[in-house]
């Protein structure tokens, strides 16, 4: 057969188009991630998981275009202080468009580009979940037999869904399903603990019928450590449960006995805030932590914390403070002796504090002839100061409002040992220590103390 350069040229030309065609079917080694987001102050959006986080800016109108290089799983998508959970992996072309006022209701994936489908079942799985979940109170008040009700109602219209969502990836699907199983857990873990607090009986102790519940877990699964965030929360709530009940030797021994080194070292960090002030066992979590930990930093910066707990014991000169008013005196410790002394210690952006803003004020208004004072710290940043002043005036806040001078550096903050708030401290008229680590306004109990302390005034 003779081979003509026409014929030459016909098969040049038949190898370079099916070489282009297997190309462009081939997987792309990114995401490609695109959309619009209406209403929003944000001029950024943020994907991130564990291990990865990137920022992409918008442009005015709200749009946005990026291209992503990440291992395939599961990322929190974060548009100001809203936030969902997106599947991603290479080779996915997603569109989303949102409308930040109504962010979960509006939250859409556009287009046939691959992940949409995972994706859209994911948003939709957030709405069903708000819609069937209630709230802390109502869900962990019911009696056991209700929640275990609620719960299995739950589970069910979670795996209806799944299975209608004709979603192809069979990875994704098995993924999911141990998803929906370790969130599922994760509640009954709970239930003791917030049951507890939900019904102010802390003395509740869940029956045997209902730990039957308690399937035995795997704690060994470091795959699903590392992909889904359901399943270490759930192992955080397992030993966590374990120290909340006092079972301090049980826990770390149960971790230590724990094959994967990734999950061992990555529960430790969960723990470093049961380490605080008020808790009878903090040096026992604190010797936990660091007999396992193999993070210098962590146990280095553990230990400050540690010391800094041990000089709030009970009876002990407080650390002191000199702050500025929100009528813009100086106020310090100092000043204030002679009285007791509640002390809130907050910020305008924490949610937890802003609720127990009633509670404060209706406490405020029943002890206001008695000698107790009622001290707010903010630990706003400095360029909040204005924000901060104007929700004292809008909501009418009583008693001695402070701002702190270096938001959570500030020397008070740290002499206490605050990592988390809100948080509230009782000092004694003398200056001294009476609770480093008081209950909440919300809490009945504070009433049981301010009752003590008004006989002894």
């Amino acid at each position: 057969m003779k081979f003509t350069l026409k014929k030459f040229n016909s098969f040049f030309l038949l190898a370079w188009l099916l070489t282009t065609a297997c190309e462009s079917t081939q997987d792309k080694d990114y995401v490609l991630i695109s959309g619009s987001i209406t209403n929003t102050e944000s001029s950024y959006i943020t994907v991130k998981n564990d291990n990865y986080s990137y920022d992409i800016d918008l442009n005015e109108d709200g749009s946005f275009s990026d291209t992503l290089r990440l291992g395939r799983g599961f990322y929190l998508f974060y548009s100001g202080r809203e936030r969902t959970n997106i599947y991603l992996d290479q080779g996915f072309d997603i569109d989303l468009s949102v409308d930040q006022p109504m962010f979960d209701e509006t939250l859409s994936f556009n287009g046939e580009g691959k992940g949409t489908n995972i994706n859209n079942y994911l948003a939709s799985k957030a709405r069903l979940d708000e819609e069937l979940t209630v709230d802390f109170q109502t869900l962990f008040s019911k009696d056991e037999s209700d929640f275990i009700t609620t719960l299995e109602a739950w589970d069910s219209k979670m795996k209806e869904q799944l299975e209608s969502s004709k979603i192809q990836d069979q990875g994704f699907i098995e993924l999911e399903k141990r998803n929906l199983s370790y969130e599922y857990q994760t509640q009954f873990i709970n239930y003791e603990y917030y049951h507890q607090f939900a019904t102010k009986d802390f003395d509740f102790k869940a029956s045997a019928d209902f730990k039957k519940y308690l399937t035995e877990i795997d704690t060994n699964n470091e795959s699903d450590f590392n992909s889904l965030r359901s399943y270490k929360s759930l192992l955080k709530n397992y030993f966590g449960s374990m120290i909340r009940q006092g079972q301090i030797s049980e826990a770390f021994g149960a971790i230590k006995n724990i094959n994967s080194s990734t999950i061992q070292q990555g529960l430790l960090p969960g723990f470093v805030y049961d380490v605080e002030a008020g808790n009878e066992n903090a040096e026992a979590i604190y010797n936990g932590i660091v007999s396992i930990s193999t993070d210098s930093a962590t146990i280095a910066k553990l230990t400050e914390k540690i010391e800094k707990i041990r000089n709030l014991e009970v009876g002990m000169p407080s650390p002191s403070f000199t702050y500025q008013s929100v009528e813009g005196e100086t106020v310090s410790l100092k000043d204030l002796r002679g009285k007791y002394l509640y002390i809130d210690v907050w910020a305008t952006w924490c949610g937890p504090c802003l609720r127990e803003i009633p509670a404060l004020k209706q406490l405020e208004n029943d002890y206001h002839n008695e000698a107790i004072e009622f001290v707010s710290i903010s630990i706003d940043e400095k360029k909040d100061f204005e924000k901060w002043q104007n929700m004292v005036a809008d909501k009418e806040l009583k008693g001695i409002q402070l701002f702190a001078d270096s938001d959570w550096k500030s020397e008070f903050v740290k002499a206490y040992a605050i990592d988390g708030i809100p948080r509230f401290i009782i000092i004694d008229p003398e200056g001294n220590i009476i609770d480093p680590n008081a209950p909440r306004p919300s809490d009945p109990q504070t009433r049981t103390i301010f009752n003590n302390l008004t006989v002894k005034s």
